[in-house]
């Protein structure tokens, strides 16, 4: 039986770019290797809303004001498990990332060869356009500090289009709900940390990823701030601090 296979994207006012990522989206349902698509809108003030309600195809979530994208993840989880999804893939919402690649992303597990699929944009055959170096370099380092507390070698841990079983959250050795998680990106990394560290099988793949600037002239709604924030997982979790 082919496993249901649920796509989700956090966002928060993308009115400007939001149109002709739902199109893309639109393409991925026909290919029937998706059976939803499914938008949490972090309390948008622009017209992301109005633009998502006109979608007839993709379902949304929607939080009442902003609380931040650890909150948009979780919500997503409660639904996709809700729901009794096989497959969770999660993308930007901002466009970076290619909904035709989402099958690159979910082959691996559908073929039983992986439990944990990350997208890297530095392997042979990913690559991205428009990063700015000074990302470049944060990204590089943090893959290496990530790769040597779990002493296993990746190349490319920050980049958010991934996809995984639903039977790791359902996994009780993984609580994702703890409030010391916080509201921000942590819980990417610590499911990619806790995945590695309990033997499920984690696979990297080549992806693409396009940054192009926002309405305000920036690359990405991630700040200084959060890339000393997202090493707290690694931390706690390798020291045995958290759990």
């Amino acid at each position: 039986m082919e496993p249901k296979v649920i796509v989700f994207f956090p966002i928060y006012n993308e009115e400007h770019q939001l149109g002709a990522l739902l199109e893309s989206y639109r393409n991925l349902l026909k290919t029937g290797k998706v059976h939803e698509v499914l938008a949490v809108d972090d309390g948008s003030t622009d017209r992301t809303p109005e633009i998502l309600a006109r979608c007839n195809f993709c379902t949304t979530i929607r939080h009442p004001q902003r609380q931040g994208c650890g909150d948009a993840i979780r919500s997503a989880y409660r639904y996709a498990l809700s729901r009794n999804y096989d497959i969770f893939v999660i993308m930007a919402g901002n466009g970076k990332d290619d909904p035709a690649e989402v099958e690159k992303l979910i082959d691996p597990i559908v073929r039983g060869e992986g439990d944990y699929v990350q997208g890297s944009r530095f392997l042979k055959g990913g690559y991205s356009i428009g990063l700015p170096w000074h990302r470049l370099f944060a990204m590089k380092l943090f893959t290496i500090t990530f790769s040597l507390f779990l002493m296993r070698w990746y190349t490319d841990c920050t980049n958010g289009f991934r996809a995984y079983r639903t039977s790791i959250l359902r996994d009780p050795r993984f609580k994702w709900d703890q409030p010391w998680l916080g509201h921000s990106y942590e819980i990417e990394f610590y499911m990619h940390y806790k995945t590695a560290a309990n033997g499920y099988r984690v696979r990297e793949v080549p992806v693409s990823k396009v940054y192009r600037p926002a309405a305000n002239g920036s690359y990405t709604k991630v700040q200084i701030r959060d890339w000393v924030t997202n090493l707290k997982p690694l931390f706690l979790l390798r020291f045995g601090l958290r759990q």
